[in-house]
């Protein structure tokens, strides 16, 4: 028997936990229904509220792991009162929007146009608007700040291995060296020019889906409507809405019919909210519960309705969430700062080596000059030429098969963010979802089990697509709101022929929808029921006295009804009920109706959404689900989309969040799957904290409430199709046609940029440190014997760069999205490649000496002597190419040696650029070496030969006919 109190009536409770009441308090009175929502969901025991003023009920979903089973319906009922009683109280400050000026939404009509200086009937004068738009603007948001032509080109400058090179051709130019500097500066600048080329292209297609239209908007001015433009707006316009239109600034409502706003870009609500003019809002109340006002980037979802603008551009809630956007800032990408780490180690090495050289030189009495010129050869020789090259190329490329593949990303860095992700926090409407509605369970008759219930589902479709206001279309349903799109759309697909039956069956009447009736009524002429109604099922209910077939409604039948009603609600789900007669309306209330049945919609998950969860987690990036909705929808996407990969569900509410402070909220966010009801700047707190810990976070959206979030995160991803332009404005990252899947391969290719920059750091480290070797001894052993810097730029050119490049481009691993991301802090060389590469660099380094000193034995110090040492120096490290690929750990065949065909390539051409100095006398002359006969050639072609033999005997391998086994460079 229902527990009753004074003003609560409790209906249902499920063994679940799920407990519906009625409340007839709350009936047409929204705002009191968001306090009592708010109120029920911080009471103990209750895990989330939902109260509808548009039906007078308040669903609780309890929490029956609590200490006896939860609360007794007596405690239920209890809780629901002491929440109708309690004075009207604000949601916490972390759920609020940012506040400015006045709380408009909490005036009274009059006051509201005495303060804005409006007129309800006559609007404004053009003199006063053209008044008023000086003084306050255009009415445009404001946009993040983009990066200036020349700052992109500066952009490219930055880094350390850059300033490094810069550094080595000025010491150049002060030492005599015009031609090394300008091959120096050469390399810089095509560097410089890769990067700003592939990000002004990025900024230039992200630019492109942005709105740069001008929405117009109808006026009131002198009395008379016009259609203007939305930037002409000014404080104080009386406007028209009407449903599928955007607002272009933020207005309180006079008059409003049917009026229903979308405003889930700003608050992540999926519902439309019911707006009206004389509703009483408290001060206080959040974004989400402001009956009274329409802001600016929401839709209008049906009905229409008349408002005055009361805040424009800069002074919009839109705009002030924007500004939080503003503050919040962008770590660096971990390459970027392990390449600049790396470049310190380098110019430390450098220093180094130059220091041993010149306590040489001062110790053997060489002149100032002298030691200034071989210094500079040692600092030639430390600095990696191709570094910034090939970390700037490879990015880049990575970043165009992005594009190709609808992944627009803004910075050449962020593709590695992308594979380094450890964490993605989702938002879920628009993104997990497709923020439509859509009919995905019906009930014909009281059960869908009964028998005889095909004529009962043929009449609910007939009277899906009568009592609707949507029209069909070639591509759906159109206009009004998604609930009647979703309903036409349903009765469609079961073979409903609308504009015949519309056409049998004309409407000869409509009573709307009101906070007190929670139902729309309609009359229709022709063969059939008269009178169609749909709305809240209890209501509907009340009003039915049998079913379709004229059995009467007894209390059991009733009963069952209502319990599918729960089921269906408990998806969560919003259903409706459908029933109809022939008694006309009395006052818009039917009598006498038979009911048809029930139709629930959701918001469905978008297509690939669950296969793109799958995909992350084997790829070991955590998901977390961070949402406006109600806990109760959130922990059903969660659900259906396997947050908790079968674990248990952690969900954190919004109210939890603000009492929380930074530290522990992000020990709690560690562990959540899930953050519900919360806020623009929750989001951006739950971002923050997870970045605190050490992750690499990022976050998707689409929404203006989105923005901050997406603006911290160190990889930000923006829908590009239905995305607001401030998400895809602040986002690094831009998903053009809105698909998550190829967010898949985005997160892949960062994944093999990485490694793939890491192969080709190795080499190019190994190969400089193997000519800082061989000049320290050259330098040591006598004067005269040190390579020149041209020399030994032409080697770095020639054999760091394309084999550089070679290697970093090469496919991705198979096993790219089955590996854990790497560790935040990991090195992009750990120690133990550092200390194999020092190996390896002491190998080629001895090999060139022995042909170096061959040639001393041979020639004594000049060309000839540096002809033998930049052969086997520059073949020897093409050769040394090969082994630094990665393939299968336990066997390497013959020809996977040769399975790159960039690299091949690269070492067909670089073996060629080393050996054109032989044949051409200007670059002999440039490089100051001699040509070579053939015992000479012979000795410099075999220690290029040998380093690589070396190294792959070291690291045990067996030749075969058909396969060498390996323990290949370890580099993943």
């Amino acid at each position: 028997m229902p527990q009753t109190a004074a003003s609560v009536t409790l209906v249902h409770r499920t063994p679940g936990g799920r407990v519906r009441l009625r409340v007839p308090a709350l009936r047409g009175r929204p705002e009191r229904a968001a306090t009592v929502e708010a109120r029920l969901s911080d009471a103990p025991g209750v895990r989330a509220a939902t109260a509808r003023a548009a039906s007078g009920s308040v669903i609780l979903h309890l929490d029956a792991r609590a200490r006896g089973g939860g609360l007794s319906d007596a405690e239920v009922v209890d809780a629901v009162e002491a929440a109708l009683a309690a004075p009207p109280e604000a949601r916490p400050a972390a759920t609020r929007a940012p506040e400015a000026g006045p709380a408009w939404h909490a005036l009274a009509v009059g006051e509201t146009l005495a303060r804005v200086a409006g007129d309800a009937t006559e609007g404004l004068s053009d003199e006063e608007a053209a008044t008023r738009r000086a003084r306050h603007g255009a009415n445009r948001l404001p946009t993040a700040a983009q990066r200036s032509q020349g700052a992109l080109v500066a952009e490219q400058f930055k880094s350390l291995p850059v300033a490094m090179l810069l550094g080595s051709a000025a010491v150049s130019v002060a030492t005599g060296g015009v031609a090394d500097a300008a091959a120096t500066i050469a390399v810089v600048l095509v560097n410089a020019a890769l990067g700003y080329v592939t990000e002004g292209q990025a900024e230039a297609s992200i630019g492109k889906l942005m709105d740069s239209s001008d929405e117009a908007v109808t006026v009131v001015r002198a009395g008379t409507p016009r259609e203007i433009a939305a930037r002409e707006l000014v404080p104080g316009d009386l406007i028209t809405v009407r449903a599928g239109r955007v607002m272009a600034a933020d207005a309180r409502v006079l008059a409003a019919g049917r009026l229903r706003v979308d405003e889930s870009a700003l608050t992540g609500e999926t519902q439309p909210v019911e707006k009206r003019a004389d509703a009483e809002v408290a001060p206080e109340a959040p974004l989400g519960g402001r009956p009274t006002m329409l802001h600016s980037g929401t839709l209008v979802a049906e009905g229409e309705g008349r408002a005055v603008v009361v805040a424009t551009g800069a002074e919009t809630v839109a705009a002030r969430i924007a500004q939080v956007s503003e503050s919040a800032a962008r770590p660096r990408a971990p390459v970027e700062a392990e390449l600049d780490r790396m470049g310190g180690l380098l110019a430390k090495l450098a220093f180094g080596a130059c220091g041993v050289f010149l306590g040489v030189g001062w110790m053997r009495g060489m002149s100032l000059a002298a030691m200034l010129k071989d210094a500079l050869a040692l600092a030639v020789a430390a600095v990696p030429e191709g570094l910034p090259v090939v970390a700037t190329t490879t990015m880049s490329l990575g970043l165009r098969r992005m594009e190709r593949r609808g992944v627009l990303v803004r910075r050449v860095d962020t593709v590695e963010s992308l594979g380094a992700l450890q964490i993605l926090c989702l938002d879920k409407t628009g993104t997990l979802t497709r923020n439509r509605l859509e009919v995905v369970e019906t009930v014909a008759g009281p059960h869908p089990d009964d028998p005889e219930v095909a004529g009962a589902r043929a009449m609910l479709m007939e009277a899906a697509a009568l009592n609707n206001a949507a029209e069909p279309g070639a591509a759906g349903a159109e206009g009004s709101s998604a609930t009647e799109r979703a309903l036409l759309e349903r009765a469609r697909a079961e073979g409903v022929e609308v504009a015949d039956l519309r056409a049998a069956r004309p409407m000869a009447e409509m009573h709307e929808r009101r906070p007190e009736r929670p139902y729309m009524v309609t009359l229709h002429e022709g063969e059939g029921p008269r009178v169609v109604v749909k709305g809240a099922p209890e209501t509907v209910l009340e009003q039915c006295a049998a079913l379709w077939d004229g059995t009467p409604l007894d209390e059991g039948l009733r009963a069952r009804i209502l319990a599918a009603n729960d089921r269906l609600a408990a998806r969560p789900a919003r259903v409706l009920a459908f029933a109809a007669g022939d008694t006309a309306p009395e006052d818009g209330v039917p009598r006498d109706m038979r009911w048809l049945g029930l139709m629930a919609m959701v918001d469905p998950i978008r297509p690939g959404a669950r296969d793109f969860i799958r995909a992350m987690h084997r790829a070991g990036v955590r998901t977390i689900m961070i949402t406006g909705d109600q806990s109760a929808t959130a922990e059903a996407i969660a659900r259906d989309l396997d947050l908790a990969q079968g674990g248990p569900l952690r969900i954190v509410d919004s109210p939890e969040i603000a009492s929380m402070d930074p530290e522990l909220l992000g020990g709690v966010a560690a562990r959540a799957h899930v953050f519900s009801r919360v806020s623009a700047t929750q989001k951006l707190a739950v971002v923050q904290a997870l970045q605190r810990s050490g992750a690499v976070v990022g976050m998707t959206g689409d929404g203006v409430n989105d923005g901050p979030a997406l603006k911290a995160a160190d990889v930000g991803i923006a829908m590009g199709a239905s995305g607001t332009d401030l998400a895809r404005d602040v986002a690094n990252v831009v998903i053009r046609d809105d698909e998550l899947e190829t967010l898949v391969e985005a997160v892949a290719q960062g994944r093999a940029v990485y490694r793939n920059i890491r192969r080709a750091l190795e080499f190019l480290i190994a190969t400089n440190l193997s000519e800082i070797l061989v000049g320290l001894v050259e330098a040591a052993h006598g004067p005269g014997e040190l390579e020149s810097p041209m020399e030994l730029l032409w080697i770095n050119l020639v054999s760091d760069v394309a084999p550089g490049l070679g290697l970093a481009l090469a496919d991705p691993d198979p096993d790219a999205m089955t590996r854990p991301p790497r560790a935040a802090d990991e090195a992009v060389i750990p120690p133990e490649h550092f200390r194999r590469m020092s190996i390896d660099a002491g190998t080629i380094a001895a090999a060139s000496l022995v042909s170096h000193f061959v040639g001393l034995a041979r020639f004594g110090p000049g060309p000839e002597t540096r002809g033998m040492t930049f052969l086997s120096l520059s073949l020897g490290q093409l050769a040394y190419a090969l082994t630094c690929q990665r393939s299968d750990p336990a066997h390497l065949r013959v020809r996977r040696l040769l399975d790159n065909p960039n690299l091949n390539g690269a070492l067909i051409a670089s073996g060629g650029l080393a050996v054109l100095p032989y044949f051409v006398p200007a670059l002999r002359r440039l490089l100051k070496i001699a040509p070579l006969d053939a015992g000479a050639m012979t000795v410099g072609l075999a220690g290029a030969a040998a380093p690589a033999g070396i190294v792959l005997a070291r690291r045990g391998v067996t030749l075969r006919p058909e396969t060498v086994e390996v323990r290949p460079c370890e580099t993943s």
